[in-house]
């Protein structure tokens, strides 16, 4: 009898995009390969409402306390026909050695000038098993308008009150590409 689970590893791999239906939850999932940026699409019957989410990517590594910065920004639109959102959640999680600030104070800087934007926060417990680190969720509600000004910038930082993240090339074009989920089709 011949094996066919490589042959079916190799084929899943090859498909551009795969997407999985939960009919539990009537969603559907679509995520691209691994070797692109991972875009997950998930429509809600019930209340008929799409989540486009740009799955966490790392940012950085290893500076002053933080162990770890991940980004996820997200966008949400009625039905299943895009629509251009007028806010992006822009989501960071953090691992951090020792304890949690509470007035964590964070800036994104894009080309040097300073934006300030609300958000929500909430702590994760112990986020790396075996090590007594904390984890942080800060979701910043984001203007369109500034997400596209990320998207052109030369340079983009995220400063954690005195440490400051610089957003890679690679990361700035996963934004761009997720960008275009953005735009309804002509």
């Amino acid at each position: 009898m011949i094996n066919l689970t490589p042959l079916l590893l190799v084929f899943i791999l090859s498909v551009s995009q795969l997407t999985v239906f939960d009919p539990a939850n009537q969603t559907a999932i679509s995520v691209e390969p691994q070797d692109s940026t991972k875009t997950e699409t998930t429509y809600d019957a019930e209340k008929d409402k799409t989540i486009i989410r740009l799955a966490p990517m790392e940012i950085s590594r290893e500076q002053g306390k933080y162990v770890s910065l991940r980004m996820s920004p997200s966008f949400s639109f009625p039905g299943r026909q895009v629509v251009t959102p007028s806010i992006i959640d822009f989501e960071l999680q953090t691992v951090v050695r020792g304890r949690l600030r509470t007035d964590l104070y964070v800036v994104f800087m894009i080309d040097g000038e300073k934006v300030f934007l609300s958000s929500s926060r909430w702590a994760i417990k112990r986020p790396v098993p075996g090590r007594v680190w904390m984890g942080e969720r800060l979701v910043f509600r984001m203007p369109y308008e500034t997400f596209v000004k990320i998207t052109k910038a030369n340079s983009f930082e995220i400063k954690f009150d005195a440490v400051t993240f610089s957003v890679g090339e690679t990361q700035k074009q996963a934004l761009r590409d997720f960008l275009t989920y953005m735009k309804p089709a002509s």
